[in-house]
């Protein structure tokens, strides 16, 4: 995590929670950015700044990525095409790690990652650049979950699963072990995966099958 100041992309829930783990972690959270939001307004107790517009590269800040993985087909990809453009103005995204998070030293956890309360990363697992692994979330041992990707609260994915990029992982959704799931995937809340399942539509229900499309 940053020894800078950080600035929050986004005042929404999401945003509120990665501000609240960043202080959590002992940053200096200045406040957030927000379109269409009045400078001055507080969110979690922090304010508001403006909108992007407010934002200097020179600022002596680094940023953090306030924009939830939902798996609404209009949502997805947002979280992902905010910070690149962003990055290409030359702004620095920090990842964040709330203290509660139990990740072991043999993870491998690339630039840009949230790791919320009480979530679980096993040893050998590798998480992609910019992918949130949410509250109470559990990746076990030799998992890929690949860039701006979402692992919801409670998701749990057992031992060796390979989780694509641009994917989410809903709330409670269990995927057992050694299943391949390809980029973009989206898995319903509390759906359990036990194989691949052909097909473009969401993995819905116990055991998980594709329902309708994407």
């Amino acid at each position: 995590m940053t020894a800078r100041p950080v600035v929050v992309v986004g005042a929404g829930g999401h945003g509120q929670v990665v501000a609240d783990a960043l202080l959590a972690a002992g940053a200096t959270v200045l406040g957030f950015v927000e379109p269409g939001t009045v400078a001055g307004t507080l969110a979690a107790g922090l304010p508001v700044l403006g909108d992007d517009d407010w934002l200097a590269v020179d600022g002596g800040y680094d940023l953090a990525n306030g924009l939830g993985g939902a798996g609404e087909a209009n949502g997805r990809g947002r979280r992902r095409a905010v910070q690149q453009r962003l990055e290409a103005a030359g702004f620095r995204f920090t990842g964040v790690r709330h203290p509660s998070a139990l990740v072991s030293p043999g993870a491998t956890i690339e630039p840009g990652v949230q790791l919320l309360a009480r979530c679980v990363v096993q040893t050998g697992a590798r998480i992609g650049a910019g992918t949130i692994i949410n509250a109470g979330a559990i990746i076990e041992h030799g998992c890929r979950v690949g860039a701006f990707s979402h692992c919801a609260t409670g998701a749990i994915l057992c031992g060796d699963v390979s989780v694509g990029a641009d994917s989410h992982i809903g709330a409670g959704a269990v995927i057992r072990q050694g299943v391949v799931l390809e980029d973009g995937v989206v898995v319903g809340a509390g759906a359990v995966v036990l194989g691949s399942e052909p097909g473009d539509g969401p993995l819905l229900g116990v055991p998980a099958r594709r329902r309708g499309a994407r």
